[in-house]
Order: structure tokens, then C-alpha cells, then sequence
């Protein structure tokens, strides 16, 4: 069931959404065309609930502008932020192997504009496009890498190294500044630590010079090394 608010088709929009998705980006412009044809969008306030746990999942959704954030809901009601999705992020691609259902909430956290593509036109699109079928193995095989490092990640009980972890991996082990691509509260909630221990965690590396907080959503990677050093080996 979508809970997203349907909106009228347009091929040019379809269009703009699909060619952001890198599992389409290598299709010819015909076949990209196809793909856009049997894709229908849906509209989600800031707030709103794409789907939730319990229900059985039968679309790819792609974000085409806003996000969404996907969550569980622990036994004692805490969040635990699994992923956000940013333009281009889609989920779903598990419904195309198996009656699928979802485990977890998926909430837009802006505005937010999605495409769906239903099971069966994108089976049907598989089938006439082998080069899908490969880019979506691809795509789970990234998914599974994300969601290993996220498990080794809360399998730290210290939260500083943790943190020192996670930073790193966004960084590329590099010195620079990153943007963060969820707001604090849904990263504390990702790394399994509450709005209040990220800060002062934040405030620790800070105060050792190995970054610098730029606004609301970015940090400096000021000393990458020292970063390496706290982070988990």
C-alpha cells in the first residue's frame, strides 16, 4: 500500500527521476524511455509515510527530490535509523525476488517527490533488459556492504569510536569536509546513541583538533590521521 499521495504522470518528470538512478544510467535512451513509462510518482509532506512495517512490498520507490528516512522501531518504542534516502536512493528492489514484507517504516523527513515502479513492469523491463538484471545485483551488493559496516559499527560499545568510524567511511580516510547526509538526530539514532551523546561526542573530537562542525550538516575532517587512530581498527 502506498500512502504517498499519487500525482499526475508526466513523461518528463519520470524521465528527470529515473536517469538520476545509477542502475538505469547505462540504458540507451529508448530503453531509459521505457523505463520511464512505467513509472508513476507519488507526493509525501514533510512527515508522511511512504509504507510501513507489516506490509507487503511490491514497488521500487526512487526518490526524486526531498528525503526519506528508513526506520525500526525498538521493542521499548527507540528509533533505529537504517538508512536515509537522498534523490537518486531507491528501495524496494528486494520485492522483484521474493514476496517480500516490509520490516521497517519508511518516513519522508522534507517535502518529498518519490517514483514508483510496480513488481511486474519491472520484471517485465528485467526481462527485455539483461544489463538491468545485472545493475540491480550490483546495487544489492552495495546494500549489503552498507548494511555489514553499519552492523560492525554498532557492534562497538564505546560510542566515540564509533562515531570516529563512521566519520572515516564518509570521509574516504581522507582529510576534507563532508557533508553529512542525514540530519544529527537521525545520525545519532543510525549509530545507535541518543540526540544528546552525539553531541558531546562530536564536542570530544572537536576539543582533540581532529575536526571542525560547519553549520548543521557538514563537518572538517581537520587531522584524518588522529580521526584513524579513534576509530575502530
Amino acid at each position: 500500500m502506498e500512502h504517498g499521495q499519487a500525482h499526475e504522470h508526466s513523461i518528463e518528470r519520470e524521465l528527470e527521476c529515473v536517469s538520476q538512478v545509477p542502475i538505469f544510467q547505462r540504458l540507451s535512451a529508448d530503453q531509459m524511455m521505457s523505463v520511464a513509462q512505467v513509472t508513476r510518482p507519488i507526493h509525501a509532506e514533510k512527515g508522511g509515510t511512504v509504507f510501513s512495517t507489516g506490509e507487503v512490498s511490491q514497488t521500487l520507490y526512487i526518490v526524486n527530490q526531498g528525503q526519506v528516512r528508513l526506520y525500526h522501531l525498538a521493542e521499548d518504542g527507540r528509533e533505529q535509523v537504517l538508512r536515509v534516502l537522498n534523490p537518486g536512493d531507491f528501495i524496494g528492489e528486494i520485492a522483484l525476488f521474493t514476496d517480500e514484507i516490509h520490516s521497517s517504516y519508511a518516513e519522508a523527513t522534507k517535502t518529498t517527490e518519490l517514483c514508483t515502479i510496480s513488481r511486474s513492469a519491472l520484471t517485465a523491463l528485467i526481462k527485455k533488459m539483461p544489463p538491468l538484471s545485472m545493475a540491480l545485483l550490483g546495487a544489492l551488493a552495495d546494500r549489503l556492504k552498507v548494511a555489514e559496516r553499519q552492523a560492525t559499527l554498532l557492534a562497538i560499545p564505546d560510542a566515540l569510536p564509533r562515531l570516529a568510524g563512521y566519520l572515516r567511511e564518509l570521509s574516504g580516510h581522507t582529510a576534507g569536509t563532508v557533508d553529512l547526509p542525514m540530519s544529527k538526530q537521525d545520525l545519532a539514532a543510525y549509530l545507535g546513541m541518543t540526540p544528546e551523546s552525539l553531541s558531546r561526542k562530536l564536542r570530544q573530537l572537536v576539543t582533540a583538533g581532529i575536526i571542525e562542525t560547519i553549520g548543521r550538516r557538514q563537518v572538517k575532517i581537520t587531522d584524518a590521521t588522529k580521526l584513524g587512530d579513534v576509530a575502530p581498527a
